[in-house]
């Protein structure tokens, strides 16, 4: 390691030479422009190290040909890399064997070594440690060896991350849900809770791997989900919180573009607690309707509610759309509340695919959906849980819809709990306030190969020069007799490439389209056994 200004004094010196005979010929002109370039890298960066190091390469064959063989290859490898290697012979040979052994290499000549910037010589340092393992975590591969290699990306005590959300970002084709299924599996069988929030199918072949573990609420068209946020089985069930949960929805419905006061807040509180009261048995939503309607005259006065807090009118007016013969009203005709149903199981899918392109619809299910998930799931707050948004960008078209997200993001704080997200681009997030908090709670990210670039990547999330390397480096082999793919994931700081290669009955399990999945599902069908199916079908190929 040799002190930097004076290697800056001999190279402003070899430029100054240079610059006098750069008119004797192309080549110092060439010469010149390399060496101002090294010296601009060095003076601009001040973590910038000059060294001087060498590098050899032993290779041996017990056949000549052979010899030569590698000998052409390592030559033409270097070559790529504008490097020129000497090949010693003789005594020479046996000294830089002996001198390449540690302490023996102070007996280097100034000729055998070559000069260059840290970080340009550690891309030719060979002694660098295999991938470290976490204690616990998600399985993936390392990309030399493809030796399995545990990584946190959960992190209990919060050492390295102090959010879990993640998101994963990849183009269509690239893997997105591929990679999803094999994040969720593997948190599910260790126990942690999981909550599909799916518009694009791609989750029921693996939730049927687990027969008695897992529900889907699958949204049809003039339909609703048998959610009832208004169902109470006993008066007990009246908690703060679900009063609190209660008046939040009902804001979230007739008032979603308005910032709600506590003024206004307590106003809906009172007035559910009288209905409540009032109202021993089939509660919901047109039945509150309905209470307020033929109270209208007198409801403020006996809640001694002024007028400016609570606007009946208003309030009728709007939620009309939800009850009666209102356009909406089919999402809210349920008596008894189903949620019971999801309140054992640990594997959640809510298919809303046929809903995807009607944003009142979505952001009513979104509501609804969370009303579910508070009641039953976020009970108990020492249980683990992750809810994921898959093709989440369909639901982003709506500025409403994106609001109903924020609110999952806020309420998993106070939960054992992440959120993860699916995004073909980072583009897709619109560039406001609520986007912003998002990323900001983002502090798992994975990103799978991008051949358009990463360039949006890298500015919104602040990635640095080093993470845009690696991203650049990513690789896939799709045709050989190994598959993988290979991946980007940072968590929190920390960043590295990873392989995922998974035995061929996991890849038939996690296929989420094309003619293969369809072969398993048709196979399904017939045995009403997927892991049955999925054998049958691998056994074949």
């Amino acid at each position: 390691l040799d002190d930097k200004q004076k290697w800056r004094k001999l190279l402003d010196k070899k430029i100054e030479e240079l610059n006098k005979s750069s008119n004797f010929g192309s080549q110092n002109k060439v010469v010149l422009g390399k060496i101002q370039h090294i010296l601009d890298q060095i003076n601009a960066d001040d973590n910038a190290r000059i060294i001087r190091g060498h590098l050899n390469i032993a290779y041996w064959s017990k056949d000549a040909k052979e010899l030569d063989k590698i000998t052409s290859k390592i030559k033409t490898e270097f070559k790529e890399l504008d490097i020129i290697p000497y090949y010693p012979r003789g005594e020479e040979r046996k000294n830089y064997i002996l001198n390449s052994y540690c302490c023996f290499s102070s007996n280097f000549s100034n000729n055998d070594l070559y000069v260059t910037d840290l970080k340009h010589a550690l891309c030719l340092f060979i002694n660098n440690t295999n991938y470290k393992s976490d204690a616990t975590g998600i399985i993936f591969n390392d990309r030399e060896h493809n030796i399995p290699v545990l990584k946190d990306v959960w992190d209990e005590r919060k050492k390295r991350i102090k959010a879990r959300n993640f998101a994963i970002f990849a183009p269509t084709g690239e893997g997105k849900s591929f990679l999803a299924n094999n994040i969720l599996r593997q948190y599910f069988e260790s126990g942690v809770r999981l909550v599909i929030i799916d518009l694009g199918g791609s989750y029921t072949k693996f939730a049927k791997l687990y027969p008695e573990k897992y529900t889907v609420l699958r949204y049809e068209s003039g339909k609703n989900l048998g959610i009832n946020p208004f169902y109470i089985s006993n008066a007990n069930d009246l908690t703060p919180e679900r009063l609190e949960d209660l008046s939040v929805f009902l804001f979230e419905l007739f008032a979603s573009d308005l910032k709600v006061t506590k003024a206004q807040s307590v106003s809906v509180k009172k007035i559910l607690r009288h209905y409540y009261d009032s109202t021993s048995e089939n509660h919901s939503l047109d039945g509150f309707y309905s209470f307020i309607e033929r109270n209208q005259k007198d409801l403020l006065d006996t809640l001694k509610i002024h007028p400016d807090y609570f606007n009946v009118t208003s309030f009728l007016h709007v939620m009309s759309e939800y009850v009666g013969d209102g356009l909406y009203s089919f999402l809210f005709e349920v008596s008894e509340d189903q949620t019971y149903k999801i309140e054992d199981k640990r594997l959640i899918v809510f298919e809303l695919d046929e809903v995807k392109d009607n944003k009142e619809i979505l952001s009513v299910m979104l509501k609804l959906i969370k009303s579910a998930i508070q009641s039953t799931i976020w009970k108990n707050r020492a249980e683990k849980g992750i809810i994921l948004f898959d093709e989440f960008a369909k639901q982003l078209k709506f500025d409403n819809v994106l609001e109903s997200v924020e609110f999952y993001y806020q309420a998993i704080r106070k939960q054992n709990g992440a959120i993860g997200i699916i995004l073909q681009s980072i583009n897709q997030l619109p560039n406001n306030s609520t986007s912003a908090s998002i990323l900001e709670n983002t502090q798992v990210i994975y990103s799978l190969n991008n051949e358009k670039g990463y360039d949006e990547l890298v500015k919104r999330l602040n990635l640095s020069s080093h993470d845009l390397n690696q991203l650049k480096s990513i690789k896939n082999n799709l045709s050989g007799p190994r598959k993988y793919t290979e991946m980007f994931i940072k968590i929190g700081r920390e960043s590295n490439i990873f392989r995922l290669e998974v035995p061929k009955e996991v890849y038939a399990a996690y296929l989420t389209d094309g003619k293969e999945n369809e072969e398993i599902m048709k196979l399904y069908e017939e045995h009403q056994d997927m892991e049955k199916a999925i054998i049958q079908y691998t056994s074949k190929t």
